[in-house]
């Protein structure tokens, strides 16, 4: 008796979490990286690969907003007094770094939003 209910229970609970699962929805807006995994997964329409690369369009911006602020601090920490320390993270080389690493992520988003908009425009053509 009490293996039939076990079973019963356990198949159960498996058909209900295979549901969940299988049904990965997509979201209605992309706010962030964990939003971003699960469009990933759930993109299927020429719209929802727009959206995913609207996002990586969106974040490639804002990183280019990041690296030309650190460039401006690299300026004017070059043009202020000489700082001993050139590990200090307060001197004009590691501003400089930073904006030059902010940029290429900035080039890599843009790259998965190319990448994003050529699978929307395929699916487009493909249902025509």
């Amino acid at each position: 008796m009490y293996t039939r209910l076990t079973c019963q229970t356990l198949l159960m609970m498996t058909l209900a979490l295979g549901t969940i699962a299988w049904g990965a929805t997509m979201p209605q807006s992309i706010n962030n990286d964990k939003d971003l995994k699960s469009a990933l997964k759930a993109a299927k329409t020429p719209e929802d690969h727009a959206r995913i690369a609207a996002y990586y369009q969106a974040k490639a911006d804002r990183l280019e907003a990041q690296a030309t602020g650190y460039e401006q601090a690299a300026k004017a920490a070059s043009d202020g007094p000489v700082v001993k320390n050139i590990t200090a993270p307060n001197t004009a080389a590691r501003y400089d770094w930073m904006a030059k690493q902010y940029r290429q992520e900035a080039q890599n988003d843009r790259v998965l939003s190319a990448s994003q908009q050529q699978m929307a425009n395929g699916l487009e053509r493909a249902s025509k």
